[in-house]
C-alpha cells in the first residue's frame, strides 16, 4: 500500500506557517508518496501550489478520518478535544515537561493507541535541538520588533489596547518597520537581554542593533548566581531569551517586585507560562496576537506569544521544511526502523513520558 502523508491545516488563529513547503512535498509525490493537504486559507502557501506539486487537496480537518496507517504532520498543537488518537503524528508537542495539559494529550494517545513523534526530541545525541524551523533567532527578531511597538504604544498612556503586526513578508520588512518605530517621539527605555548567546538572544540584538538602541546583556542566571536576577529591576524593558533547563532559578514573581522596580514590559521569548519551573511565573498563559500583553497584579506588561514568528510566514516555513524534510525521508525509508538514528530518541522520549503520564493518572483515580 502505498504510504500516505496527511498535512493538517493548523488551528491556531493567525498560524500561517507550515511544516511542508509545496516543493518538498512534490518531491515526495514523485516519489511514490501519497501526500494530501488539507485545504486552508491562513497557510502561508496556497493550496494551489500543492495541488500543481500533485499532492491531494482535503477538507480542512478531516485528518481524523483518515487510514489508519497515515503519518499525520501538524507544526503546532491539536485542537483540544477528547476524542482518542490512533494516528502517527509529527509536530511539535510540547508535552513531555509536564505542562499544562500534556497529561490529557499523553492520554489520548493511550486510549487511541496512536504515537507522538514530537519535532521538539529530534536532537543528537548530546541533546542539541536538530528541528527548530529558525524559530529561536526569528522569533528573537519578532519579538524584539513586537515589544519595541508596544513600548511606543505605551508612551500614550497605561490604558491603550495593545496592537502588534500579524505578519511581515520578509525580515528585511521587518527590521524596516522597527526602525521606522524608533525615528519620531521615540523614547529609548534602558533595555536588559538575559540570554544573549542563545539564538532568541542573537535574533533580539540584532534588530536592537538594526534600529540603533542601546542594552546590556545579563550573565548567565543560576541556582548559584541567583544573585544577578538583582539586575532586572533597574531596566524597562527586560527580554528573557533562556532556554529552561534544570539550573535555572526563579529570575521574577510578584514578590520580588517593589519600589525600586522600574521594569514596565517583559518581552518573554522562552514562553515557558505552563512549563512547573518558569522562571517567570508572572502570567498563567502565553499571550497571543489578539491580545498580544498580560498585564500582572504588579502593573507590569508581559509580551509572551508563543508563535510569534509567525510574524514571519514564509521565512519560518522555508527553513522548518528544508531542517525537518531530511529527517523525514529517513523516518519514511525507514519503516520504523530506528537504530542509530535520531528517532530512537523521539521514541524513548514518547514511551517514557506516556508511562510517567500513566502512573500519574493512575495516581490521582
Amino acid at each position: 500500500m502505498t504510504q500516505t502523508l496527511w498535512l493538517r491545516a493548523e488551528s491556531r488563529l493567525n498560524e500561517r506557517r507550515t511544516l511542508l513547503i509545496p516543493v518538498h512535498a512534490g518531491i515526495l509525490v514523485k516519489n511514490g508518496y501519497r501526500v494530501c493537504v488539507e485545504s486552508s486559507a491562513d497557510r502561508i502557501f496556497r493550496d494551489s501550489s500543492y495541488l500543481d506539486a500533485g499532492c491531494t487537496l482535503v477538507p480542512t480537518g478531516s485528518w481524523p478520518s483518515a487510514h489508519r496507517d497515515t503519518l499525520i504532520l501538524g507544526l503546532k498543537e491539536l485542537p483540544d478535544e477528547s476524542f482518542p488518537l490512533g494516528h502517527r503524528h509529527m509536530y511539535f508537542a510540547h508535552a513531555y515537561e509536564c505542562q499544562r495539559g500534556s497529561l490529557k494529550l499523553l492520554e489520548r494517545f493511550r486510549r487511541g493507541g496512536g504515537f507522538l513523534y514530537d519535532l521538539e526530541q529530534i536532537k543528537d545525541s548530546f541533546g542539541a535541538q536538530l528541528v527548530t524551523g529558525g524559530a529561536g533567532y526569528l522569533a528573537g527578531l519578532a519579538a524584539a520588533t513586537a515589544c519595541l511597538d508596544i513600548w511606543t504604544q505605551k508612551l500614550q498612556g497605561p490604558d491603550v489596547a495593545y496592537r502588534i503586526p500579524r505578519q511581515f513578508i520578509s525580515v528585511s520588512e521587518l527590521v524596516a518597520y522597527a526602525r521606522g518605530l524608533v525615528l519620531t517621539g521615540f523614547r529609548a527605555p534602558s533595555i536588559l537581554v538575559i540570554g544573549h548567546r542563545g539564538k532568541s538572544g542573537a535574533g533580539v540584538t540584532r534588530l536592537l542593533d538594526e534600529v540603533g538602541l542601546t542594552y546590556d546583556c545579563s550573565p548567565k542566571i543560576t541556582k548559584e548566581r541567583h544573585e544577578l536576577r538583582e539586575r532586572l529591576h533597574d531596566y524597562e524593558l527586560v527580554f528573557n531569551c533562556i532556554k529552561l533547563s534544570a539550573g535555572t532559578p526563579l529570575f521574577l514573581c510578584d514578590t520580588m517586585i517593589g519600589p525600586r522596580t522600574k521594569i514596565q514590559l517583559i518581552g518573554d521569548i522562552s514562553c515557558e507560562a505552563t512549563h512547573p519551573d518558569n522562571p517567570i511565573p508572572l502570567y498563567s498563559s502565553p499571550t497571543s496576537f489578539a491580545v498580544p500583553v498580560c498585564r500582572t497584579r504588579t502593573g507590569i506588561d508581559v509580551m509572551a506569544i508563543d508563535n510569534i514568528t509567525a510574524m514571519l510566514p514564509v521565512e519560518c516555513s522555508q527553513i522548518l521544511s528544508e531542517q525537518i524534510f531530511p529527517y523525514l525521508c529517513y523516518f519514511l525509508l525507514a519503516k520504523g526502523v530506528h537504530d542509530a538514528s535520531p528517532f530512537q530518541r523521539v521514541v524513548d522520549s514518547f514511551n517514557s513520558a506516556s508511562t510517567a503520564a500513566c502512573a500519574e493518572s493512575t495516581m490521582a483515580a
